[in-house]
């Protein structure tokens, strides 16, 4: 007869991994506040017991509702232009307008979809329709729009930098 499944997975031996041993002194925050925030503040707020609890919130500088920020606001001109102290990046991320009315510039292209996008631009120019159907040379299968998004970012940065001129 054959040996049973239960005594068979006791015998086996068990194999327990050990995890790092966590400092319970060493104390990280779960965030950094800016530093520029944090000159901007007087003094440290304090917490209003008869207050509600959205004032308390505002006097710390945190939203009370978080998901309002991506509501749609019944009045299209109010765009919320955020305080002074956030960097240009951190507006754009958030969808805020930055101190010059602009959005962020495009990033530059990684070095394998430089690869790709040229070997595109070198054999159909400015042909995006042609670009979309060769299926070995766009093995992603971009769309027509992010083709042209990509090769926009390829000619925008094609003399920039020095490891392209190499080549």
């Amino acid at each position: 007869m054959g040996r049973s499944r239960r005594k068979y997975k006791q015998s086996r031996t068990k194999v327990r991994v050990g995890l790092p041993k966590k400092n319970p002194r060493l104390f990280k925050p779960s965030f950094s506040v800016p530093p520029k925030l944090l000159q901007s503040l007087d003094q440290e707020p304090q917490w209003d017991d008869q207050g509600t609890v959205n004032t308390n919130y505002s006097s710390f500088g945190v939203l009370s509702d978080p998901n309002s920020l991506t509501e749609l606001s019944s009045d299209p001109q109010t765009i919320d232009s955020g305080s002074d102290l956030e960097e240009d990046d951190l507006k754009s991320a958030l969808g805020k307008k930055r101190r010059d009315g602009r959005s962020a510039p495009p990033q530059p292209l990684t070095a394998m979809q430089r690869i790709h996008i040229s070997r595109l631009v070198a054999k159909y120019g400015d042909d995006y329709q042609s670009m979309l159907v060769d299926i070995k040379l766009n093995p992603m299968q971009h769309s027509i729009g992010t083709l042209q998004k990509l090769c926009m970012r390829y000619h925008m940065y094609q003399n920039k930098n020095p490891l392209l001129k190499a080549k």
